[in-house]
């Protein structure tokens, strides 16, 4: 499902090839799910499993708010990275797949805004931050990420990664701290 996804869309994958690619029968694959459509979900919920956990192991035992943001990012274009078909089928897929993909993608953004909303605490002043200002965030990270998968370039994204900071900091850094971001050097 992943490589067919990645290939075509999923609105090309045509059960009896995925059967035959995955060495299934169709009785088979009609015990495990209901339709094409349950199968991809089962599988974006598990690959999203896989990079949530890369990315809050990352995250673990930093101390700063930015330090957390970077090491996040990081994480996550590396996952990304690892399997550019798991890519698509994580960040770009699941815009063409239904209803229930929808949702999901959704929840991808929520994920990264819960990763950005704790930034409350670096706004200095008196000026109030709520909710959706770490969800608008996220938004913009992931509209960048999925323009980069579906442009082939994630395996560049050490490049782009100090754009996703500056994304992601902006809102709570301001925008003089935040273009500092954008002249980090790529990651090798």
């Amino acid at each position: 499902m992943v490589e067919l996804v990645a290939e075509r869309g999923f609105e090309a994958v045509v059960l009896e090839e995925l059967c035959e690619r995955a060495e299934v029968s169709r009785v088979q694959f009609d015990r495990c799910f209901a339709d094409l459509e349950e199968c991809f979900l089962g599988l974006h919920e598990e690959a999203l499993a896989d990079l949530c956990a890369q990315v809050d192991s990352a995250r673990g035992g930093r101390e700063s708010w930015h330090d957390r943001v970077w090491a996040a990012g990081l994480a996550a274009v590396r996952f990304l990275q690892e399997d550019p078909p798991r890519a698509r089928f994580v960040v770009a897929a699941v815009n063409g797949a239904g209803a229930g993909a929808q949702s999901r993608r959704d929840l991808i953004v929520q994920r990264i805004a819960d990763q950005l909303d704790p930034g409350r605490g670096e706004v200095e002043g008196e000026r109030p931050v709520s909710r959706a200002t770490a969800e608008i965030a996220a938004g913009a990270v992931y509209g960048t990420m999925l323009a980069k998968v579906e442009g082939g370039a994630i395996d560049r994204g050490e490049e782009f990664l100090p754009e996703l900071i500056y994304l992601a900091t902006m809102p709570y850094l301001g925008s003089r701290a935040a273009e500092d971001e954008l002249l980090v050097q790529p990651l090798r």
